[in-house]
């Protein structure tokens, strides 16, 4: 895993286009460009303020092995009076559950190199965000980051082949611009089964701790993250039939962090198709239209699977989904315009828990754990609508859900008990100030649950006491979850 040296001085955490709307073909925005551009500058600011006013600190937390709650003396235990992970302000995720946040930073340039030919797309974030820190790691790693950094080739009539760094054909939550991202904060399924974090070992303990699993992560934090982009090669392109236009990709990747040269020997494979039907009205950001899509990617990650760090072993990381999205003036109406959205997305192996509320034994923060086996599983669901008022006003309301390992391997490290269902309803509102200036206010009421119990086969009563705090410490640690309100001022340029 060789760093590529000139990550080091520019990057990106959301890629930037000019153009674009709901039910934008999101491959051909991003991926070419008009003839008749030459080269152009772009870039966009967004600062947001965000207080998790229903997060509570920790509280009654205590060790399965029968040390009393509240044991501030090393080692498991220490977790009592902090928030979890998704009650702090991130990247830096101090203790505190309220504060500012330079979002993105974002400078870039697309052009033409040979009209019609060949053309460029690049972009570099200045932000706060998941380019510029390792995960868990509250230091900032880098001063910027590429994440965008490709050349379209057009010879070939319907295969175009882009080349480089860019976002992954997927779920339309991860390739929208920013521009177009009308929610402050993701679903909890892209932002923890479809964002991918990286880390050296697969782990469900907080150390080498005997019958609690793969004793490899032995660090905090990971070492990069996708961003939902990778370095690689793709074909796409888009065919106009009558008032349809159909879109394919077919890419090949890394499969691994964009700071990062591959993870092993394997590629992922990344597949897409949408058709898209075109409504009249709408130009530009704005372009009336309904998108059928559906995506499969898929790969393999080797991780260290044990403490000296001499064993490793690979695992299938599997992410599929379709959905339909659709902008216009529906349900009679000749002024207003409307916005639906549905996915349903999946995930098999390389499954991402949060390491404070899951692993409610370990140090606080915890570790970056990995339900690696492509057994465990999780799914996602999102509902969103959008209604435009005029051309200063947006209402939104979005309710999604993620069932987090629903089905495990069931072996020795992974049980039904380490299912977590979490449901959000993200409420929202949009005043846009200038065309290229808006400000967004979000409340989101967030609910997670833990509804399996941790069960023992054992008749000891050492084991059954142990099974019994472990699942009240799993309740006690969802139950500390509340709702976030989120201010956003975001500047195109």
């Amino acid at each position: 895993m060789n760093k590529i040296p000139t990550i080091r001085i520019l990057g990106v955490a959301a890629l930037l286009c000019s153009q674009g709307a709901l039910a934008a073909n999101w491959l051909a925005i991003q991926g070419t460009e008009p003839e008749k551009v030459t080269h152009r500058f772009f870039g966009a600011l967004s600062l947001q303020y965000s207080n998790y006013v229903g997060c509570n600190p920790l509280s009654g937390l205590a060790r399965p092995n029968g040390t009393p709650t509240g044991d501030t003396s090393s080692g498991p235990g220490l977790n009592n009076g902090y928030y979890v992970n998704s009650c702090r302000v991130g990247p830096e995720l101090h203790n505190d559950n309220q504060g500012f946040n330079l979002d993105a930073l974002v400078v870039g340039a697309r052009g033409n190199i040979i009209p019609g030919k060949i053309n460029y797309f690049l972009t570099a974030n200045f932000g706060m965000n998941g380019a510029n820190y390792e995960p868990l790691n509250t230091n900032r790693e880098y001063f910027a980051s590429l994440t965008d950094a490709s050349v379209t080739l057009n010879y070939i009539p319907g295969a175009r082949l882009r080349m480089g760094l860019f976002k992954k054909p997927g779920p339309e939550e991860m390739m929208e611009s920013i521009r177009m991202k009308d929610f402050i904060y993701p679903t909890d399924f892209v932002r923890r089964d479809q964002i991918e974090r990286f880390v050296n070992g697969s782990a469900k303990g907080t150390n080498p701790i005997a019958g609690q699993g793969y004793a490899g992560s032995i660090s905090t934090q990971g070492y990069d993250a996708d961003v939902g982009r990778d370095w690689g090669v793709q074909l796409f392109d888009s065919f106009k039939q009558g008032k349809w236009t159909h879109s394919y990709a077919a890419m090949l990747g890394n499969g691994n962090g964009i700071h990062h040269s591959d993870n092993n020997n394997e590629k992922d494979l990344n597949l897409y198709f949408s058709s898209e039907y075109d409504l009249p009205g709408g130009k530009g950001a704005m372009k009336n239209g309904v998108k059928f899509y559906a995506y499969h990617q898929s790969g393999v990650r080797n991780y260290i699977i044990d403490a000296a760090g001499t064993k490793s072993e690979d695992f299938d990381r599997i992410r599929y989904g379709f959905g339909v999205h659709a902008l216009g003036r529906f349900f009679g109406e000749s002024g207003h315009k409307h916005r639906l959205g549905f996915d349903l997305m999946f995930a098999e192996g390389m499954i991402l828990q949060s390491a404070t509320t899951s692993c409610t034994d370990c140090p606080y923060g915890g570790h970056i754990q990995i339900a690696s086996e492509r057994e465990n599983k999780a799914k996602g669901l999102s509902l969103e609508y959008g209604y435009y008022l005029n051309k200063n006003w947006q209402f939104d309301v979005r309710y999604s859900k993620n069932n987090l390992l629903y089905e495990t391997i069931n072996n020795q490290y992974w049980s039904d008990s380490d299912e977590r269902v979490i449901t959000e309803v993200a409420l929202g509102t949009t005043y846009h100030i200038a065309p290229k200036t808006s400000l967004t206010l979000n409340y989101v009421f967030r609910n997670s649950a833990a509804p399996n119990p941790v069960t023992t086969s054992s008749g000891n009563a050492a084991a059954i006491n142990n099974a019994a705090v472990k699942t009240s410490n799993a309740n006690n640690a969802t139950s500390s979850l509340g709702d976030v309100i989120g201010l956003r001022l975001r500047h195109i340029f």
